[in-house]
């Protein structure tokens, strides 16, 4: 599971508050004016000479230590707008260290400088500010200890990213998707996978159209070597309608060989193929081959591996299809595949020796000894099936 900029998406979930006015002294009436005005500018997107006005404000109002830490904070407000996350951080300090302004105001400063500190990636600031926030905090929200797990998270204290996480997604009456994202990718850093398939049970509840999930947990499962489990999770995912790539349906039917259900994983890849989300290639085509005769269903297997050589003249799966049609004592078919295969421009010894074996094979069982006794003859040439074609000429000349 890739890291992410978790705080990023925390930072755009949490709205940065503006400027509050009420619950202390009063403005002045010149200072009210101007914030008012600079607000309207900032409404209609004129950061930049809004930003410019306040900064005269602020030493206009450098004996008024209350308008001072209102304008401030405007200010960081405006900065913020401009994403000018540096200077914002400043001001708000600077707000704060006045002194001035209600306690409930001053809070939510440090709140919006915790943020601010992840968007400037200064982990260990946003750290230690939303701590204090959440010491003095008398009813904390959940995004707070979203912070503090991103923080750690982006820190590489995966450890210590856990609990916060854990406790924000208890804390709130609906919690962001993000947020069970960022808490199952710790508990995969730090190796809990226990807890991650715990989680993604969880997650798949809330959010059961999220296909990456089901893949998750099932990946999950086969780590933990429980294939019976893994092949729950996909089968239950599949019978949604929730698996609709080919990846994720020839997994399905990987999982279904694993767990010895060959015939459920060659109809999962002959459905799939045949409703086009399954390319119909050599690599899937010999796989539903193979899971057909895992399942004893040889004319299935045959017909499948028939298209695979349709689609790749390839030496060895030419073999593969004789030896299929021999097994199904389709004589004839194993000699005209056989044939087309000796006929290879750049067949390899190996592979030459083998089809010649399989000639004789299947001329004999058509009773055409001759014609049998040429093709063992000419496997005998090759090291590999030297010796059972020597057994061969020498049962036919005995039989003979």
């Amino acid at each position: 599971m890739p890291r992410r900029s978790w705080w990023k998406t925390a930072l755009l979930l949490l709205a940065f508050a503006g400027p509050v006015y009420g619950g202390g002294p009063m403005l002045s009436k010149q200072t009210y004016q101007v914030l008012k005005t600079t607000q309207e500018w900032l409404n209609d997107g004129a950061t930049a000479k809004a930003v410019r006005r306040l900064e005269v404000l602020v030493k206009e109002t450098g004996e008024r230590p209350y308008d001072q830490a209102v304008v401030l904070q405007t200010l960081a407000h405006a900065q913020l707008v401009g994403e000018n996350y540096p200077d914002a951080i400043i001001n708000l300090k600077r707000s704060l260290k006045l002194g001035v302004l209600p306690e409930e105001v001053q809070q939510n400063i440090r709140f919006n400088l915790a943020q601010l500190y992840m968007a400037t990636e200064s982990f260990p600031a946003a750290i230690d500010i939303i701590k204090r926030w959440l010491q003095q905090a008398e009813a904390p929200r959940p995004e707070a200890y979203v912070v503090l797990g991103s923080a750690y998270y982006q820190l590489q204290r995966f450890k210590d990213a856990i609990p916060p996480i854990r406790k924000a997604i208890d804390l709130a009456s609906a919690p962001k998707e993000s947020w069970y994202q960022m808490l199952l990718s710790a508990y995969n850093e730090v190796k809990d996978y226990r807890s991650c398939v715990s989680l993604l049970h969880t997650m798949l509840k809330r959010f059961p159209g999220r296909p990456t999930y089901w893949r998750q947990l099932a990946g999950l499962e086969m780590t933990r070597e429980r294939y019976p489990e893994a092949l729950s999770v996909m089968e239950l995912a599949h019978l949604r309608g929730y698996l609709k790539t080919e990846r994720d349906l020839r997994n399905l039917a990987q999982l279904y060989t694993q767990c010895n259900a060959p015939y459920r994983a060659a109809r999962v890849m002959e459905q799939g193929i045949a409703e086009g989300r399954i390319e119909p290639n050599r690599k899937n085509l010999e796989l539903t081959a193979n899971a057909w005769y895992q399942a004893r269903e040889y004319e299935h297997a045959i017909a499948a591996l028939e298209r695979a050589v349709a689609a790749d003249n390839d030496p060895k799966l030419g073999l593969r299809l004789a030896q299929l049609y021999i097994s199904a004592q389709r004589w004839a078919d194993a000699e005209k595949s056989l044939h087309r295969l000796l006929d290879h421009k750049k067949l390899a010894d190996k592979h030459a020796a083998k089809a010649w074996l399989l000639l004789g094979v299947s001329r004999y069982e058509q009773d055409d000894t001759r014609a049998a006794k040429n093709a063992f003859t000419a496997a005998k040439r090759y090291a590999s099936t030297r010796s059972d074609a020597q057994q061969w000429l020498a049962f036919l000349e005995h039989d003979g």
